[in-house]
């Protein structure tokens, strides 16, 4: 039996786009349609219409092209095609550590999903943990889970999909923390770029 695919028809309004009030307009495979309500949605479900997602996907575009070349001993654009942005990141010698990929489909009514690939493209799937920059308290927020990597910060989908009763994506979408060019160097200020062996399982 073919799945149904939910239409819902809500003009887009570049007023409620600056606004952060964009419904989601198809929804695939939920019974009920509420904003955000939380279904444990994957976020690989196309939720948000093309047309608003790529007006986000090239201000961010825009915004990490501006700021390419004043991180470029740290990481610079390796490719970009919506809705993904590939990130290289280079140890502190220089020498290409990994790649953090980004997804915005469904940004920003979902935060973007991030991934890191190996500099060949290779899923990596576990870090060494002493490659992990622990945190003020000792903790360590990039930890093997499942295919990939989960890392546990503000500003991602998962982090947000899982503390979803406490730290409501909707809440901080336009704060500095969840800026995409602080979610990028946040990142890659919790592997030790002095080490260029980083990857456990790949």
């Amino acid at each position: 039996m073919a799945k149904k695919l939910i239409r819902i028809n809500i003009p887009i309004n570049p007023s409620n786009i600056q606004q952060g009030q964009v419904q989601p307009i198809i929804v695939q495979n939920i019974p009920f349609v509420r904003r955000r309500w939380h279904h444990r949605v994957d976020a690989d479900h196309q939720l948000l219409e093309p047309r608003v997602s790529k007006i986000f996907f090239k201000k961010v575009v825009k915004d990490i092209k501006e700021k390419d070349t004043v991180y470029q001993n740290i990481w610079r654009i390796n490719e970009i095609y919506y809705p993904y942005i590939f990130i290289d990141v280079y140890s502190t010698k220089g020498k290409k550590l990994f790649i953090l990929t980004l997804n915005l489909r469904n940004y920003n009514y979902f935060p973007p999903q991030v991934g890191l690939l190996t500099p060949d493209g290779k899923l990596i799937k576990k870090l060494k943990e002493s490659a992990i920059v622990l945190d003020d308290q000792g903790i360590m927020h990039i930890i093997a889970h499942n295919n990939g990597v989960w890392i546990c910060t503000p500003g991602t989908y998962k982090y947000h999909d899982f503390y979803f009763d406490i730290d409501r994506w909707e809440k901080v979408r336009y704060d500095i923390s969840t800026n995409i060019i602080e979610l990028i160097n946040r990142i890659i200020g919790m592997i030790d770029r002095t080490k260029e062996n980083i990857v456990e399982i790949a």
